[in-house]
This record gives C-alpha cells, sequence and structure tokens, in this order.
C-alpha cells in the first residue's frame, strides 16, 4: 500500500506539473480557484507563524516571569530559613525563660511556705503581746496604786519631818552655823556677819534686824545664808536680803548663795530664777 500510494503520489506530481501550466492558460475559473487556494494556504502559513511568534513571547515572557519568580521564591526561601533559625533560637530562649520561671515559681512556693510559717508565728507573738499587754495593764494599775500610797506616805513623812526639823533648828541652828562657819574659815575663807536695822520693813515686811553671812577671798565677795534647812518662803526672803545689802551698800553683788543640808524642792526654781547657788556642804563652796 505504501509503495501504491507513494507511485501514485509521484505520478499525480508528474500530471500537474505537466498539466498546471496549461489549465492556467486555458481554464481562467481553474486559476481563479488556484489562486485562491494559493492565497488562503498562504495566509494560513503566516497566521501560523504569527502565533507561534506569539507562542515563543509567550515562552520567553513565561521563562522571564518563572525566573524572576524562582529569585523571588529563592529570597523568600532565605528569608523563611532565616525566620525559621530565628524561631529555633526563640524557641531555645523561651525554653530557658520557661525554666527559669519553673526556678521562680518553686521558690515562690518556698517563700509563700516560710512566709506562712512566720505569719502563724507574728500570730503567736502578738497573742503573747496582748497577754504581756493585758498582765502590764493590771500591773500598771498596781504601781499607780503603790504611786498614790506612796504619795501619802511620803505627804505624811514629809509633814513629820518637817516637824520634827523645825524643833531640831530651833534648838541647834546657831550651832549649826558656827560649825559650818568654821568649815569655811578652814577651807581659806573670811567669814563676815553683816547686821543692819531693816526700818522701812522691805525685808520681812515690818521693821526688823537684818542679817547676812559674807564670804571674802582675796577681795570676792559672796553673800550666803547658813541654814541648816530652807523652804521656798525663806529663799524669798534671801533674795530680799541681798537687795537691801546692795541698796544700803551702794553696791552689786555678783555671787550669792545659800548652805544647807536640806533645800526644799519647792524653793530650787526660786534659786534659779534669781540666780542663787545653792550648797549643800560647806566643802562645796568655791569663791
Amino acid at each position: 500500500m505504501a509503495e501504491k500510494g507513494g507511485v501514485r503520489k509521484e505520478e499525480i506530481e508528474k500530471v500537474m506539473i505537466a498539466e498546471l501550466p496549461r489549465l492556467m492558460a486555458e481554464s481562467p475559473a481553474f486559476r481563479q480557484q488556484l489562486i485562491g487556494i494559493v492565497a488562503e494556504a498562504f495566509v494560513r502559513k503566516e497566521e501560523l507563524k504569527q502565533v507561534l511568534d506569539a507562542i515563543r513571547d509567550l515562552r520567553e515572557d513565561f521563562n522571564t516571569r518563572f525566573d524572576e519568580h524562582s529569585r523571588i521564591l529563592e529570597g523568600y526561601s532565605k528569608r523563611l530559613e532565616e525566620l525559621s533559625k530565628r524561631q529555633e533560637e526563640y524557641s531555645r530562649i523561651l525554653e530557658e525563660h520557661s525554666e527559669r520561671l519553673e526556678e521562680m515559681s518553686k521558690r515562690q512556693e518556698e517563700h509563700s511556705r516560710i512566709l506562712e510559717g512566720h505569719s502563724k508565728r507574728l500570730e503567736e507573738l502578738s497573742k503573747r503581746q496582748e497577754e504581756h499587754s493585758r498582765i502590764l495593764e493590771g500591773h500598771s494599775q498596781t504601781i499607780e496604786e503603790l504611786m498614790k500610797k506612796m504619795d501619802e506616805h511620803e505627804k505624811r513623812l514629809e509633814s513629820a519631818i518637817g516637824g520634827l526639823g523645825a524643833r531640831w533648828g530651833i534648838m541647834s541652828e546657831e550651832s549649826f552655823r558656827q560649825g559650818l562657819k568654821g568649815i569655811l574659815q578652814d577651807l581659806g575663807l573670811k567669814v563676815e556677819r553683816y547686821l543692819d536695822y531693816d526700818p522701812e520693813g522691805y525685808v520681812f515686811g515690818h521693821p526688823e534686824q537684818v542679817e547676812l553671812d559674807v564670804l571674802i577671798k582675796n577681795k570676792t565677795v559672796l553673800l550666803v545664808e547658813i541654814k541648816s534647812s530652807i523652804s521656798k518662803e525663806e529663799m524669798h526672803t534671801f533674795q530680799r536680803k541681798v537687795e537691801f545689802y546692795e541698796k544700803k551698800q551702794k553696791i552689786k553683788i555678783e555671787r550669792k548663795g545659800v548652805v544647807s543640808p536640806f533645800v526644799d524642792p519647792r524653793a530650787k526654781p526660786v534659786a534659779e530664777r534669781f540666780g542663787i547657788e545653792v550648797y549643800t556642804s560647806g566643802y562645796d563652796v568655791r569663791i
């Protein structure tokens, strides 16, 4: 069949080559029809070429875009790889943090347990403190009652001592003065007795003789009141004696003092106000 087909085709080609020019010249209709066939075949060939060119252009554009996309995808792959590495690093850091948080959680639990123990101890201490406060409150009340009783006993004792002291002072005031003067003289102090009459009653409130002891050493003068005991009123009286002495002698006394083994506590603020020096022993006197 192939050989027969091949022979027939060659024969047809020979016939067409031999007869085609004559048919083209003798038959206008054949000529037109042949031209149309050839023209149609030519147009199809050009269209096919255009289609092939378009396909080639599309292929080249596709290849270009594919290369661009491949490049972009390669960049994305690198970024994804970097992100993957970062993710792994973050995972490692988070794992470390998780371990630390777990340790901190354990420590927090331990601290909570310790604080709970401390809270219990503080609660016990608070209860003991309340109990101690209650006991101390009872003690305070007892001490307050004892203080009141002691104040009453002290007042009674002061009253009794005051009475005995007054009686003893009347009996021995002069001997006390003489003995203390002897001590002061042994210390190198010259003791002089000052007597003068107060007709206006400045010192005692009525005309009366005023008596003062004057201590002198190296021209330094100290006016003193020597008594076995001295009260608040007697401290005021001594100050008026000093003022009387300054007015009569027309001098200003820089130092004045009281020598007595027993000074009423109420007399001390008066002495401080007037600048009166207080000595409880003759050996304390220095001028």
